[in-house]
């Protein structure tokens, strides 16, 4: 038997507004906002009320990749 690791859903690495954000990382609004706080001196502001892939990148490179870890055994 083999431990497999793998993310429990992908993701598409695309332009994202906060909603969304707090959806694929799946955490609260507040604490997405909190998170954006901490990084907003590099992260820099939301064009159209969205962040653009870079920045959706630095956050992934940030906080890492959104979803659950699933271990498996085969």
């Amino acid at each position: 038997m083999k431990n497999v690791s793998h993310l429990e859903k992908p993701f598409m690495l695309k332009p994202c507004s906060k909603k969304e954000l707090s959806h694929l990382f799946q955490i609260s609004p507040l604490l997405l906002r909190s998170w954006l706080k901490a990084i907003q001196p590099d992260l820099g502001e939301p064009v159209g009320g969205l962040f653009s892939v870079n920045q959706v990148e630095f956050m992934i490179g940030a906080y890492g990749i959104p979803g659950k870890i699933v271990n498996e055994v085969v």
